[in-house]
């Protein structure tokens, strides 16, 4: 077969396993052997997905969301659904671009320490494990209108495009054959996911009208068992789709049809049903998010992350890099990434206070820069606001204290900008824009406090 399914756990959410089974069957009418492995812990992660053929390893981090997308190499996601309402994507955990980082770490790491087990001694010394790529997958598509802006590290795809996007690309200083391929789900302690490789395979019906359960429809057997089945069903000869059409013609195996059916009907409306009627964790966000990850501790739920009645205090960090031209800059990672690809200049939004009839936004910015400073004015030219409503609200640039933050090489420095009116209540977020300085132009989306005054 051309695609294997392996895991390290079944997926929870039908999300994910409709996203698998639905990538294994683009992958299934290519040429050449495709390993699917989803759902296994590597380096004390949880991996969503890893893609591997024989000239590429694909490291993804799979999201299903009905809505546009908004977002950065910084900062949380957001989805916007059909009628403009934002929520958050992953809430209390890293935004997406960071999850498929960290993945990346951890399983080159770990391929690198082990390649010696799988590959020869030739071989070991002339793959490097580095050149696997790196995918953010939205599930079933990425919606026209979507904002996300990436760096060269990490790509977006919708799931739709994927199965394209496998054939033509490759990662380079890699070549395995279909034995070392294979060794690798065993090295992680994966496992054949046999439902799935079944389907696949033709032995099974289709995946949305396959039971969670084997044996869901047993209990209606004993009903007809009695009956006597038709010559023509015991003859060695008869294939099985004529076995199956003779016993059709018959009232058991009319009776079966029928209760089976009711059966599928029951089972169905359960897993549709599901979802909306579970308790909220962790893993299952609201408002037509599914984060097909596992628990990664933090907060649970969307909206206000961190907040004392009326002010939102979950801190967002934007990090560039000076570009190759004369005053650009490049979006980079914050966190896990190596010292030559680290911010130059870090801004973060602190803090966005709503009490007291006026907006505060508190901000930090470090400057990891020898030999240059850096500046922010807080004023209404270089930050602009509005919210989810088009509302928009101007800084007060004499309530800015200080005015305009200086940082001098390898400091950080602290202030607020402050506008004098209440956020609206009817509006779900507040839109924070730099337009200039320090690194050009930059957004942050926060929601607005319930207890704004």
């Amino acid at each position: 077969m051309a695609v294997q399914v392996w895991i390290g756990e079944k997926p929870e959410h039908p999300n994910e396993r409709r996203a698998i089974v639905s990538l294994a069957n683009g992958l299934e009418r290519l040429d050449g052997l495709y390993l699917i492995l989803a759902n296994f812990s590597v380096g004390g992660r949880n991996v969503d997905l890893v893609l591997i053929k024989q000239d590429a390893i694909f490291i993804v981090e799979l999201k299903h969301c009905d809505g546009k997308i908004f977002g950065d190499v910084n900062g949380p996601w957001f989805v916007e659904s059909a009628n403009g309402e934002r929520k958050r994507l992953n809430p209390g955990r890293k935004n997406p671009y960071n999850q498929v980082i960290s993945y990346y770490y951890s399983l080159i790491n770990f391929l690198n320490e082990h390649r010696t087990t799988f590959l020869s001694p030739q071989k070991a010394t002339a793959v490097d494990f580095r050149t696997c790529k790196r995918l953010v997958v939205i599930a079933p598509t990425v919606q026209e209108g979507s904002q996300v802006e990436t760096d060269w590290k990490v790509e977006l795809k919708g799931l739709d495009e994927l199965p394209a996007y496998l054939v033509t690309e490759r990662s380079s200083e890699i070549d395995l054959s279909e034995e070392e391929m294979l060794a690798i789900p065993g090295l992680l302690h994966c496992t054949r996911w046999n439902e799935v490789n079944s389907l696949l395979a033709g032995v099974l019906p289709r995946w949305d009208a396959t039971p969670s359960e084997p044996n869901v429809g047993a209990p209606v057997m004993p009903a007809v068992a009695p009956a006597p089945a038709p010559a023509a069903v015991v003859t060695p000869a008869a294939g099985t789709w004529s076995r199956a059409r003779q016993s059709l013609a018959t009232w058991p195996g009319q009776a079966v049809l029928a209760l089976g059916a009711l059966m599928l009907v029951i089972v169905l409306t359960f897993l549709l049903r599901w979802p909306r009627q579970a308790v909220l964790s962790a893993d299952q966000p609201i408002g037509g998010i599914v984060s097909t990850s596992l628990p990664a501790g933090g907060p649970v739920g969307g909206g206000v992350v961190g907040t004392t009645n009326c002010a939102w205090q979950e801190s967002q960090p934007i990090g560039r890099r000076r570009g190759e031209l004369p005053g650009t800059w490049v979006n980079v990672g914050y966190g896990e990434v190596a010292p030559a690809l680290s911010p130059e200049v870090v801004v973060t939004l602190e803090e966005v206070n709503f009490c007291k009839g006026q907006v505060t936004i508190n901000w930090l910015v470090r400057n990891n820069m020898d030999d240059e400073s850096v500046a922010l004015p807080l004023t209404a030219e270089n930050v602009a606001v509005s919210d989810s409503l088009g509302i928009e609200y101007r800084i007060a640039d004499d309530r800015s204290q200080p005015p305009q933050i200086s940082v001098a090489p390898r400091s950080k420095m602290r202030g607020t900008a402050v506008i004098t009116r209440p956020a609206s209540l009817n509006a779900q977020t507040l839109v924070i824009k730099l337009t200039k300085l320090p690194f050009g132009e930059a957004t942050w989306i926060v929601p607005i406090s319930g207890g704004a005054q």
